[in-house]
C-alpha cells in the first residue's frame, strides 16, 4: 500500500515538473522541441487558440488513441497524469510570472532538462505523460522498438517541420532540447528508483574466507559461481558480490586480507533492486 502511494505521489511530482516545463519554458519560448508541446509551437501560427489548451486538447486525444491500444496498462498509467497535467499546465501559465522574454536557448536548455527528467520520473514509478508518448509505447509493444528511440525520432521530426515556419535557428535550438530531455530520460531511467552500486567478480581459492567475511561485516550475501580458465582449463570458484558505493574500499580490504593475489573484476552496477539495496533486508 505503501509502496503505491509513493509511485502516486511520483507521479504527480513528475507531472507538475512537466507543466513546468512546458508551461515556463517551451510554449513561451516557443521551442520546436518535441512532444505535444513541440507540436502546439507548430500549429500555434494557423490555429487562434490560447496554447495551453490547444496542447491539452492534443493530450486528450492521444491519451485515447493510447488507452484503444495499449488497452488497461496505458489507461491506468497514465489516468493520473492525464488528470492532473490539464490543472497543472492551466495554473503555470497562468499564475506563474510571464517567461516570454526568456532567451531561446535558455528556454531550450531548461525545458529539457525538467521535461526529461519529469517523463523519467514518471516513467520509473509505473507512470507515463501521455502525449506523443503513447505512440512510443504502441511502438514497443507491437515492433519492439525502444521507448526512447522512438520519442528522439518523432522529436526530431516534429522540429524539422519547423523549418519551413521558424527558420534554421529555431530548428538548431529546438534540437538541443530535443537531445537533452532524451539525454536526461535515459539519465533517470538508469539510475533513478534503483541504487548505484559496485559489482565485485573475485576468483580466489580463499573465496570461502572473503564471503564469510563479507557476510559478517558488512552484511551482504555472495553468488559462488563455478568457472573455468580458458587457457589452463583449471576449474575455480569465482564470487559475485553487489555492494553499495560507500562499502567499495571495505571489501577491497577483505580482499587484500585473505588473498592479495586474487583476481579481481570491479564495474558499476548502475541499477540494483532487491533485498538490502531498495527495500530493508528481512530480520
Amino acid at each position: 500500500m505503501f509502496k503505491k502511494i509513493r509511485s502516486i505521489l511520483m507521479i504527480e511530482f513528475g507531472t507538475l515538473l512537466f507543466a513546468f516545463s512546458v508551461g515556463m519554458f517551451i510554449l513561451p519560448g516557443r521551442i520546436l522541441t518535441g512532444g505535444v508541446a513541440g507540436i502546439t509551437s507548430l500549429l500555434s501560427p494557423y490555429i487562434p487558440m490560447p496554447e495551453d489548451i490547444m496542447a491539452i486538447i492534443l493530450n486528450t486525444a492521444l491519451f485515447i488513441i493510447g488507452s484503444v491500444f495499449l488497452r488497461k496498462d496505458f489507461f491506468s498509467n497514465t489516468l493520473i497524469y492525464s488528470i492532473s497535467y490539464p490543472f497543472f499546465l492551466l495554473f503555470v501559465t497562468r499564475f506563474v510570472p510571464d517567461m516570454s522574454d526568456i532567451d531561446p536557448l535558455l528556454a531550450s536548455v531548461y525545458g529539457g532538462l525538467i521535461g526529461g527528467l519529469a517523463i523519467g520520473i514518471m516513467f520509473r514509478n509505473g507512470g507515463s505523460s501521455g502525449g506523443t508518448d503513447a505512440i512510443a509505447l504502441i511502438g514497443e509493444k507491437y515492433f519492439h522498438i525502444k521507448v526512447s528511440h522512438t520519442i528522439m525520432f518523432m522529436d526530431s521530426m516534429t522540429v524539422l517541420a519547423g523549418l519551413y515556419i521558424y527558420g534554421l535557428n529555431a530548428v538548431l535550438i529546438g534540437l538541443i532540447s530535443v537531445f537533452l530531455m532524451t539525454l536526461t530520460l535515459n539519465w533517470t531511467m538508469n539510475i533513478y528508483g534503483g541504487v548505484q552500486a559496485k559489482k565485485f567478480e573475485i576468483i580466489s581459492d580463499e573465496y570461502e574466507a572473503i564471503s564469510e567475511d563479507i557476510h559478517n561485516i558488512l552484511e551482504r550475501g555472495s553468488t559462488v559461481l563455478d568457472v573455468m580458465g580458458g587457457y589452463t582449463g583449471n576449474r575455480k570458484k569465482m564470487l559475485l558480490v553487489i555492494v553499495s558505493e560507500d562499502e567499495y574500499n571495505k571489501v577491497k580490504q577483505i580482499i587484500d586480507k585473505h588473498d592479495p593475489k586474487a583476481f579481481v573484476i570491479i564495474s558499476e552496477a548502475k541499477d540494483v533492486n532487491g533485498e538490502g539495496f531498495t527495500y530493508e533486508p528481512r530480520m
